[in-house]
């Protein structure tokens, strides 16, 4: 069997698990949906509107890294997954293979995301979220693989990653919305998300600075991820 072969095999696979559960070919309607949904409440909202649109654009990283998080947890159950140890890529080379279609997705939605909402980012300002958003879709996706036996568990765990990477943009909402004297956002700087919306906080004032510290920080996260991806799944 040729190299192209053997990939068209996998993506077979691919197509199999899109028609077992359609609610993933509705993602990207699903996403577009929420987006004119929290734009069409943005004069009652005010002051918090730009930290309920970031709430927003948070979910697109989750639920595309979640898909393939998914279909790998369902690999993994099903031990297809092993066929790496046969097929000639290394498992770099089949994360970029199953996460990619999920990064560009997750790109273009960011690129869109701001218009939709109606606010103001610059074409700086979309690329900085876009790649950190990219980084977001693969620490999610492997996060679930990692953690995960099988899709019944891949459901808990998302739940899980979901509310703690939901967390810092949420504590800063409470805290602008209760108008509190302490940030307590700042306990959660741990996480990727936090960075996110530091870097969102920055663009309106033109102030990139904590980008450099956002992308190590997401990186933190995901190498280690890699690494244990190697060791425990394939």
């Amino acid at each position: 069997m040729s190299f192209v072969r053997k990939f068209v095999s996998i993506y077979r696979t691919d197509l199999k698990l899109l028609r077992r559960d359609p609610m993933l070919l509705y993602s990207v309607g699903m996403t577009l949906i929420l987006l004119f949904v929290v734009r069409y409440f943005k004069v009652r909202m005010g002051m918090l509107y730009p930290l309920v649109a970031l709430l927003v654009l948070v979910f697109i990283p989750m639920i595309f890294g979640m898909i393939p998080g998914f279909m790998m947890a369902d690999e993994k159950e099903d031990k297809t997954i092993q066929a790496l140890q046969v097929i000639p890529i290394s498992s770099e080379a089949f994360l970029a293979y199953r996460l990619t279609w999920a990064s560009l997705i997750t790109a273009a939605l960011t690129a869109v995301a701001p218009k939709i909402l109606e606010i103001e980012v610059p074409r700086r300002g979309v690329l900085a979220l876009v790649a950190l958003f990219v980084l977001e879709v693969w620490i999610y996706g492997l996060l679930i693989v990692i953690f995960a036996e099988s899709r019944m568990q891949a459901l808990t765990v998302s739940k899980i990653l979901g509310w703690l990477l939901m967390l810092p943009p949420a504590v800063k909402l409470l805290v602008v919305w209760r108008n509190l004297s302490t940030d307590w956002s700042k306990l959660t700087a741990f996480l990727p998300t936090y960075w996110t919306y530091r870097v969102f906080e920055g663009i309106a004032l033109n102030d990139y600075g904590d980008f450099p510290v956002a992308v190590a920080v997401h990186l933190a996260w995901l190498v280690p991820l890699v690494v244990l991806f190697r060791r425990r799944v394939v």
